[in-house]
């Protein structure tokens, strides 16, 4: 005896033409055409959902930045001090704030300035850690949190050390291997600039080929 579950089909021929609600003619009363329908309108709403984003952050960004010119920074040094400063908030909140508070927003742009000054001076105790095949800004944050900021520190690292610290970054971080990094460190630490470009060309990724 062949079985069809006519309820739970009929429940989803229903749910289907509940969603479907609201279409003109056909496409709100027969199963097949609103089933196009819906399956379509879907389609749209996925993509118009990201286009909506991509909108209002657009449209962020032009409040942020306007308000950023007429206190004497630019949209980019603005995020970038706020980012520096470990401020929480987001671009929706800080557009509102521009548009409909100038005194907190003025405090923005003075914590902005305050952390573009501090990031100048940390800048300057440090190495670029970049330069070494393998660690990328990602990784530089992480070692800076764990007071690694020259290459000679680096150096001095365990490779089990900075495994540990890869792997306290997370999933994205831990798939890195740094058992060049302390050679590579080394050789930049003394200046051997030669040495230290040579050495980079026969890695890839921080892993010799």
């Amino acid at each position: 005896m062949r079985v069809t579950n006519s309820p739970a089909s009929r429940k989803r021929r229903n749910r289907m033409l509940q969603a479907a609600k609201g279409f003109r003619l056909k496409r709100s009363k027969l199963y097949r055409y609103a089933s196009d329908a819906v399956d379509h309108g879907r389609q749209y709403a996925y993509r118009d959902r990201r286009v909506k984003k991509r909108t209002f952050r657009y449209l962020w960004q032009v409040r942020i930045n306007a308000a950023a010119r007429t206190a004497g920074l630019t949209y980019s040094r603005f995020i970038e001090g706020l980012k520096a400063a470990q401020c929480g908030l987001d671009r929706k909140v800080i557009a509102d704030i521009a548009a409909r508070d100038n005194e907190t927003f003025l405090q923005l742009v003075k914590l902005s300035q305050e952390g573009l000054k501090a990031k100048a001076e940390n800048a300057g105790k440090g190495d670029d850690l970049t330069e070494i095949e393998g660690i990328g800004p990602k990784i530089q944050e992480a070692l800076h949190a764990q007071g690694i900021r020259t290459f000679a520190q680096v150096a001095a690292t365990s490779v089990a050390r900075l495994k540990e610290i890869l792997a306290a970054g997370g999933a994205h971080l831990k798939q890195w291997d740094p058992t060049t990094w302390p050679e590579q460190a080394a050789l930049a630490a003394r200046g051997d600039r030669a040495a230290f470009e040579q050495l980079k060309a026969e890695l890839k990724g921080g892993r010799r080929a």
